[in-house]
């Protein structure tokens, strides 16, 4: 047997569509997997085809533009909706590379398309039994950010053993995926019930507190509002202190209130909500959260930054950065909150990334930096560099969890020893016009 025909069995082998391309795009060869994936049921008419034809219109430019890459000499992945050969829609992971002869010139390319729907739908699934499981068990913020990390981790472990089995064991696999769903689903559930127990008494607590030292400043204030309607016996320099103090007072009710706020209970309530006002309501309690010895700093954006999320998880979530920052800094050192926008094109969008345009909030530090060991861990729940007792781990795991459940993603640049920059990406709102 000779090196082409034993190449021409491995195609016809292959689960995979694969479809070998000219420069132009046009199709050379393709096994039947290949002419599966694209409904193809004359392979013999399809040769010498453009294989942009055979795409859904809508996802033909991405396909171009992976092509022009390979093109380059540059190999591109990326996922896309593909209608299988039942009619229905399926998801794939599309690999584009060019071949190379001895010269090094590009003188064709290959696009191989492997099935990944049962690894979609087992993920989808998995996500609308978490958001289930926190509408039952009224989970906290924290509680449900632990459920989504925990069970992404793992669908991405059980669709990686899915791709290194033979499509022989795909039954199999399926089966397994579905019992590691269900053990998975009892787990969250159990350790969300006690966390999100732990996470209402703090909150009580905390409420409790706040009330008491509430009404302790009303005291205070109509104490200060009995001599200061008595000017007539007070000096120049006692009305100035007592002016002080009534200011002072009236901060401190307001902190105590954001506190009460902090501590309740909240379910998840997605709204139309705008990044620029959020942060200003919340720029005062984040001074004071953050001490004397961080400089902190606003860069707000000319226009509104507009989306659909839950306020209270967006505040909470800023917090929890703006914290970890500090800390990061060993309590000296500049934040810096940087809003604005972003706009992520189909050719650099992905499953986790998708194409469309977003509304940003970063918090930026010049703390200590990560390391990679770190930034790969980083959103795992419980998981902290803090000593025991000073964290934990569940800030950013929170972070993580809100900004997902709105549609969006974090993104991380870290330079160990220089500082960190925190970017929550949500989709953009577009309201409409005031006329």
């Amino acid at each position: 047997m000779n090196d082409l025909e034993r190449y021409r069995q491995l195609l016809a082998f292959s689960a995979d569509g694969v479809h070998e391309l000219d420069l132009r795009g046009h199709i050379t060869r393709i096994n039947a997997s290949g002419c599966a994936v694209l409904c193809i049921a004359d392979p013999a008419a399809a040769l010498s085809q453009p294989l942009a034809t055979f795409w859904p219109e809508a996802a033909r430019d991405v396909l171009e533009a992976s092509l022009a890459t390979a093109r380059t000499g540059r190999s591109m992945q990326f996922t896309q909706v593909l209608p299988s050969a039942s009619g229905e829609p399926g998801w794939w992971l599309i690999s584009v590379h060019p071949y190379v002869d001895a010269t090094h010139q590009v003188d064709g390319m290959a696009v191989i398309c492997h099935d990944i729907t049962e690894a979609v739908e087992a993920k989808l699934a998995l996500d609308t039994a978490i958001v289930g499981l926190a509408s039952r068990l009224s989970l906290s913020e924290s509680a449900r950010a632990v459920s989504t990390v925990r069970n992404q981790r793992l669908v991405d472990q059980l669709a990686r053993a899915r791709v290194s089995h033979q499509q022989g064991a795909g039954r199999e696999q399926s089966l397994k995926l579905q019992l590691g769903l269900a053990s998975a689903a009892q787990a969250v559930a159990e350790h969300a019930a006690l966390q999100s127990q732990k996470n209402e008494a703090i909150g009580q607590l905390v409420a409790g507190l706040s009330h008491d030292f509430s009404n302790m400043l009303q005291i205070a204030v109509v104490a200060l509002s009995s001599i200061q309607d008595d000017p007539a016996n007070l000096t120049d320099s006692q009305r100035r202190l007592l002016g002080y103090s009534m200011d002072g007072v009236h901060h401190a009710a307001q902190l105590a209130q954001r506190l009460l706020a902090f501590a309740r209970v909240h379910r998840y309530t997605p709204e139309p909500v705008e990044l620029v006002g959020i942060v200003g309501d919340i720029e005062n309690f984040a001074r004071h959260s953050l001490g004397a010895g961080m400089d902190f700093q606003i860069e707000r954006a000319a226009t509104a930054l507009s989306t659909m999320c839950d306020r209270h998880a967006i505040e909470q979530a800023f917090i929890n950065l703006c914290i970890n920052a500090r800390d990061a800094c060993g309590g000296q050192g500049v934040i810096t909150v940087r809003l604005g926008g972003l706009t992520v094109t189909a050719e650099h969008g992905s499953t986790l990334r998708p194409a469309g345009d977003y509304v940003t909030l970063a918090v930026i530090d010049n703390g200590s930096g990560m390391d990679e060991s770190v930034r790969e861990r980083l959103f795992e729940p419980y998981f902290t560099t803090k000593p025991e007792g000073s964290g934990t781990g569940l800030g950013l795991a929170q972070v993580y969890g809100v900004v997902r459940q709105a549609g969006g993603f974090v993104d991380v640049e870290s330079t160990s020893g220089v500082g960190t920059t925190m970017t929550m990406v949500f989709p953009r709102l577009q309201l409409p016009s005031a006329d």
